[in-house]
This record gives structure tokens, C-alpha cells and sequence, in this order.
């Protein structure tokens, strides 16, 4: 169960600064199972939260009114009656019994608050419904803020020092045994919660299924785990969420390759000195042809693809040039050495 320090914290500095300034309006408490304060001038009227059973859930469930009447109250609560108000001016539930269920209600709402878990707090001066209507003569208009949250403290300390802890919403009560407790005498609180108690409900559920507090449920419950005539279960696993639906119009995507075949190992070679290998036999396309022919000599034009020979060219004739002079060959001819000779004077000349 969680720490109710902290959850006391939070929860009475957000009331604490609702009742400084006289606020009215929703304060909404965000967390599992969470709920709202109903405030009127800084004073809770009412609570709500989805972890208690409500005035109606308890005036129904436990037979006091029908489902009929209650529905009548809630058309009544246009005229400037609360629904529970309605009912009790109406003369169908006294005064001081309708302020007895009403405070019942709003302390099992803040119960089941801070039994939870509590994660922040906002409040919402417009929201629908924020300033109840008027209340009947000789109903309390409030209660204060401080007052609720010790009552709820009481609560969790009394319920953690029963030798069997149970949570009012996650754990999961079925019954033990046969049903030998049948002919046994047992409280009908005892009896209305055997009755429920198929491993699927919790005592937050038993508390709206029979009409009772989810405070008085959940204790009676510890009990009797410690008396073994109930036990806890784990809660079910949250159901699988189903694949999502492709679109048609989307493209078909191409199925992926289905991988590799795994390498087969190598198998393991014998234990011992290695055999010889024997020689390779060499291949017969590899093998020496022999002396290579020679290509064939074409005379021009008659090579395959090539270009056929040129006939009727002329040809240049001896002397065309103009230059007739034909070079001596006995003559030596002028090398790069005279180059580099001085002009006019040999290395023999002395100066």
C-alpha cells in the first residue's frame, strides 16, 4: 500500500489553499483510482471517486430506494435540490439519515483516495455542477478539509496493523474450500462476501456489487484471510491487445528473404599422423598443345576486313623537291663539339 505521508501532503496543501481562499469549484485528483472534491467557500460537500460506492450505489444496492426513485432525484436536482437532498425533502429518508449515508460516502471516497495511488492535483473553479444547490434544513453545508483527511489516516493505519494486508482494489478475494461455512452462523456482511467471492472481484467490487463501504469490505476481508475462510489471488494479466488492421489501400510490402542456411560444420579428421596426399594428376585442358603455326602471310588487300589495296596513286618522282645535291659520305660531317670551339683561336695558340 502506498505511503499515505505523502499523499497526505499533497493532497492537504491542495485543500489547505482551497479553504484559505474560500474557494468554490472541482478539486481533481489525478491518479488510481483518484476522484473530486466538490467544494462550496473553501468546505467539501461531497466526493466522488470511482474506488468507493456513492450515496446512490449504497441507497440502491442496499434496498432502501429503487432504481426509479433515484432517477426522479437526479430529474429533481433542476429544480435546486441535490439528488440525495431531493429524496431526504421528499420524506422518503429522513434528514438526519440522509446526512449519516451522505457522510459515509464522502469518507469512503477519501478513503479510497489515499488508499491509492495519488499523482497531482487541479482545480477548476468552472467546472459543470462546481456550486451544489441548495441543501435541506438541518443539513451540514460542509465539511472541513482537515477533518477528512485525519479520519482517512485513522483508516489506513487501522487497516495496515491487521495481521493480513489487502489492497481494496488490486487484490483479487476467493473463497477457501467447500462451502462448509453454508451451515455455519456467520454475519451477513460475512455471507454477502463469500457469496462474491469468485477470484475475480476485489473488495472495492463486493463494496458496489452488495451496497456497502469499500472501508468496512476491505477490513472484514482481511479478517477473514487471517480466520481462512477467504484468500487472495494474483490479479489476472491484462488481455493481450489485438494486431492492428492493415489498410488496403497501402502497398504490400515484399515479404522478406528467408535467411541463410547455417555452414555445416567440417567433419573432425581422425587423431594421428596425416596420410600422404597422393600427387595431382594434371588436367588434360591444361596440357602443352605443342609448337604453336605461324600466322599466315596476306598480301595487302587480301587480310580478312581489311582495306582493299591502292591502285593508280601516283607515285613521286626523283628530284621533285628541287634539292639535287646528294650528301658525301666521305666528307665528316660537323658534330656538337663544334659547337663549344672559340671562334678564331684552338687551345694550341699561345697567347
Amino acid at each position: 500500500m502506498p505511503a499515505r505521508n505523502a499523499a497526505h501532503g499533497l493532497l492537504g496543501r491542495a485543500l489547505s489553499r482551497c479553504r484559505d481562499e474560500r474557494a468554490t469549484g472541482v478539486l481533481h485528483v489525478q491518479g488510481s483510482p483518484g476522484g473530486a472534491f466538490h467544494l462550496l467557500d473553501g468546505a467539501v460537500v461531497a466526493v466522488e471517486s470511482p474506488g468507493a460506492p456513492g450515496v446512490g450505489t449504497l441507497l440502491v444496492r442496499s434496498g432502501r430506494i429503487d432504481a426509479d426513485e433515484w432517477n426522479a432525484a437526479h430529474d429533481a436536482a433542476a429544480t435546486g435540490l441535490l439528488p440525495g437532498a431531493a429524496i431526504a425533502a421528499g420524506g422518503r429518508l429522513g434528514t438526519a439519515e440522509f446526512q449519516v449515508l451522505h457522510m459515509m460516502a464522502v469518507q469512503d471516497a477519501v478513503f479510497a483516495v489515499l488508499a491509492g495511488r495519488l499523482d497531482n492535483c487541479a482545480f477548476d473553479p468552472d467546472a459543470p455542477g462546481a456550486r451544489p444547490a441548495a441543501l435541506p434544513q438541518g443539513l451540514a453545508p460542509g465539511v472541513e478539509p482537515e477533518e477528512l483527511l485525519v479520519e482517512a489516516g485513522r483508516r489506513l493505519a487501522a487497516l495496515a496493523s491487521l495481521p493480513r494486508r489487502v489492497s481494496p482494489d488490486r487484490d483479487r478475494v476467493t473463497a477457501v474450500g467447500p462451502p462448509a461455512w453454508a451451515d455455519e452462523p456467520l454475519a451477513p456482511v460475512r455471507r454477502e462476501i463469500l457469496g462474491c467471492a469468485n477470484g475475480r472481484r476485489s473488495p472495492r467490487d463486493i463494496a458496489f456489487l452488495i451496497g456497502r463501504g469499500v472501508y468496512t469490505i476491505t477490513v472484514e476481508v482481511a479478517r477473514m484471510c487471517a480466520e481462512g475462510l477467504v484468500e487472495t489471488v494474483p490479479a489476472p494479466p491484462a488481455p493481450a491487445q489485438p494486431p492492428p488492421v492493415a489498410d488496403p489501400a497501402a502497398p504490400v510490402a515484399d515479404p522478406a528473404p528467408p535467411p541463410p542456411e547455417p555452414f555445416a560444420p567440417a567433419p573432425a579428421e581422425p587423431a594421428g599422423p596425416a596420410a600422404p596426399r597422393p600427387p595431382l594428376a594434371p588436367r588434360e585442358d591444361l596440357a602443352d598443345p605443342g609448337p604453336y603455326p605461324h600466322p599466315p602471310e596476306w598480301e595487302p588487300g587480301e587480310a580478312p576486313g581489311a582495306a582493299p589495296a591502292a591502285e593508280g596513286l601516283p607515285r613521286r618522282e626523283p628530284g621533285a623537291s628541287g634539292i639535287r645535291e646528294a650528301l658525301d659520305a666521305g666528307r665528316p660531317q660537323p658534330g656538337w663539339k663544334g659547337f663549344l670551339r672559340p671562334r678564331g683561336r684552338s687551345r694550341t695558340d699561345s697567347p
